[in-house]
Order: C-alpha cells, then sequence, then structure tokens
C-alpha cells in the first residue's frame, strides 16, 4: 500500500493517475471537505472511462497536523509519497506556510517513523536550492543561501527537507525530489494553473527572466523512479526545460493561437505593480497577483541540472508538450457539456 499527501494537488492528482494506470491501490490523504471533483476531472482528461482508475484510490480523510489522523493513514502503508504543501508568496501567509509546510512535514516524518513506513519521497522545490554563479546552472551540490530576496515559500521549503534530513538521522529511509515550475492541468486558480489561465486570454507582456519547466506528468514518473533508486537523503532536480519567460510565453501563444507577446516587463514597471497590489489587497483583503518575491523571481535568470536523475534513466518531454497539455484541458473546460 501507497499513501499520496496532497491528492488534490498537481503533483498528488498526476502521481494518482499513474499508480493507479500501474494497477496500484493507492491510499490519498485529504483534509476534511475537499473538493475531489478536480481529480475526475483530470483523470478523464486522460481517459474516456477513468472510473475503474478512480476506483483504485481510497480517500482517507485527515490533517497535516492531527498526528493521530496521519497516523491512522499510515497503517499498513509501506511507501509515503509527501506531496501536500502550501505554494504561495502572500507575506500574510507567512504564518500558514511555516505551519504547513515545516511543521505538517515534521508530522509526516514522525508519524512515518512511527508506523514503520519503509520508504519517504519528500515533494521539495527547487526554490530550496542554493546559487550558482552568473551562466552556470544550479545543481544539488550548491549550499543554501539566505539573504533579502530569499521568499518565506523557499525557506520553508528548505525547512522542511532538514525536517526530513532529521527524519533520515532518526531511521527514516527517504529520499527527496525538488520539480521546478510544475505545469499541468489541475485545479483553477492554485500553482501554475493561474499564469496558463492569464495566457489563455492572451497577452502583450512578458517578465525578462528565465527558469526551468517540467510537465507534471514527468514529476509523477521522477517521484516513482526515486522511489525506487533514489539514494536514501540525496535531493534530485526535476527539470524538463530551462527556458526565458518570453519563450513560455510564446509557447503558451502558439498554444492558444494567440499572438506572441513582444512587450517585455521592465523591471521599473514591476517594482511599481507590486507595490501598487500591496496596497490594493491591504485594502480588499483579496489574494495578491503578484508581490515582490514573486516580481523578483520573474526578472531573475535562473536555469537548473538535472543529470542526477537523467543518470537513473529519467528522460523528460519537451516543455511545449506540458504547455499544449494544459491548453487541451483549458479549451475542453470552454466547451459547452
Amino acid at each position: 500500500m501507497q499513501l499520496i499527501t496532497g491528492g488534490t494537488g498537481i503533483v498528488g492528482i498526476h502521481l494518482l493517475h499513474l499508480l493507479t494506470s500501474c494497477g496500484h491501490s493507492v491510499r490519498a490523504l485529504v483534509r476534511p471537505g475537499s473538493d475531489r471533483r478536480i481529480v475526475e476531472r483530470v483523470f478523464r482528461h486522460y481517459s474516456t472511462d477513468p472510473n475503474e482508475l478512480l476506483a483504485r484510490i481510497t480517500w482517507v480523510e485527515g490533517d497535516l497536523h492531527d498526528m493521530s489522523s496521519l497516523e491512522d493513514a499510515m497503517v499498513g502503508v509501506e511507501r509515503v509519497y509527501h506531496a501536500a504543501a502550501l505554494v504561495s508568496f502572500d507575506p500574510r501567509e507567512l504564518r500558514e506556510l511555516r505551519r504547513t509546510n515545516i511543521e505538517g512535514t515534521a508530522n509526516v516524518v514522525n508519524a512515518a517513523l512511527n508506523a514503520g513506513v519503509s520508504r519517504l519521497c519528500h515533494v521539495s522545490s527547487t526554490a530550496s536550492m542554493g546559487r550558482a554563479v552568473a551562466g552556470v546552472p544550479v545543481d544539488e551540490s550548491l549550499p543554501w543561501v539566505e539573504d533579502r530576496t530569499t521568499s518565506p515559500y523557499a525557506l520553508s521549503k528548505y525547512e522542511s527537507e532538514l525536517e526530513v534530513q532529521r527524519g533520515i538521522a532518526e531511521g527514516l529511509d527517504a529520499v527527496i525530489a525538488n520539480p521546478s515550475v510544475v505545469i499541468g492541468p489541475g485545479s483553477p486558480g492554485r500553482s501554475s494553473m493561474t499564469l496558463a489561465e492569464r495566457l489563455h486570454r492572451g497577452t502583450r507582456f512578458h517578465p525578462t527572466g528565465s527558469n526551468g519547466f517540467v510537465d507534471a506528468r514527468d514529476v509523477a514518473q521522477a517521484l516513482v523512479l526515486l522511489m525506487e533508486q533514489g539514494a536514501t537523503g540525496e535531493r534530485h532536480l526535476i527539470v524538463g526545460g530551462n527556458h526565458s519567460y518570453a519563450e513560455l510565453f510564446g509557447m503558451h501563444a502558439t498554444a492558444f493561437g494567440h499572438p506572441r507577446s513582444s512587450r517585455p516587463l521592465w523591471p521599473w514597471v514591476l517594482a511599481l505593480a507590486w507595490r501598487f497590489e500591496r496596497l490594493r489587497t491591504a485594502i480588499t483583503r483579496q489574494r495578491p497577483m503578484i508581490t515582490r518575491h514573486t516580481v523578483h523571481s520573474s526578472m531573475g535568470q535562473r536555469a537548473y541540472d538535472s543529470g542526477r536523475i537523467k543518470a537513473l534513466g529519467m528522460r523528460f518531454r519537451p516543455v511545449q508538450e506540458a504547455v499544449d497539455n494544459v491548453a487541451r484541458f483549458l479549451k475542453a473546460a470552454d466547451r459547452p457539456q
């Protein structure tokens, strides 16, 4: 038996689909009252008759902060994929970031130790990686660096990894996955779907930075590969390709049939934008569309070396395939039912 936390997120959904497609029965932990319809929607995107696959999922209600529910969910479980996390750059959610990503991971680690779980795969992020000099791709060997540009999200993912390493020191067999920006079908308004939905409407502008991107289907395959072959305690970058945002926006324009964006968003424009957004959301109490940290990220030149997981046999789809997949998902949602 295998347990997945965060089964309704982009990574969790694709991992559930992959495991059930391979014939596995899977247990998935969800918070009480969670809407699981997005799982069926994504499964139906990949299969005309997903009911057989969905029947292989046992949904277990619980919470990362309720040790008894975690331990109950792990009864009889041999492997745990910990994909539950909060992705947010809203400074008002600092406490919840720490609570979910650090304290929640500590609880999962402790429950796995108590339950005698044979192996845990922790889903972290490229945000927790160290920094390379200009022109050199980041790899897993670089030390962590924290400064004024470090986002609370990045810090929470780094410290969540420390909890996993603490568990390893206490006898847990665990491996760490570090995906870049994950592109795949998922819940509206969450993670990379927010950007895809915006680009579905078209835009003439693009940020000037670059980043790593990866297909959600490849992330799922990489997690299974790491569960089987990843060395205990090692981190593994999961990056399908490094691209500028101009290239990424161009891929979306091609997929959606829009003209390509032609105007760069210069730093001074974005600096004004995030300050205005901070004022607007302070008044309206809405979630900000951009923050100081998302602006810094969109202007940074980032590239990653995923050679470690490729050495295990991992092969990645081109990022354009990931974008086309999301475009088909969104276009299907536009069609009358």
